[in-house]
């Protein structure tokens, strides 16, 4: 038994975990911002629409009212 808990604590001594880079985090940041902005200014639109429009994309009233009222970071 104490045979296979070292096999087991050596096998874990050879995984690391890996960390982003500082400049990961921000790009990551960066494109979720991007991400969540580019989601609110479509549900602006969206709202905006009129009926025509609306039918010209095949999204109903409803539909578009309910996609238009979720908040920017709900996908």
């Amino acid at each position: 038994m104490l045979h296979h808990a070292s096999k087991i604590g050596s096998a874990r001594a050879g995984t690391r975990l890996s960390l982003p880079s500082p400049m990961q985090l921000l790009t990551r940041l960066s494109e979720l911002l991007a991400t969540w902005e580019r989601r609110a200014r479509e549900r602006r639109m969206l709202a905006e629409m009129s009926p025509h429009m609306l039918k010209d994309l095949g999204v109903t009233r409803s539909d578009a009212s309910a996609e238009s009222q979720k908040p920017f970071w709900q996908g």
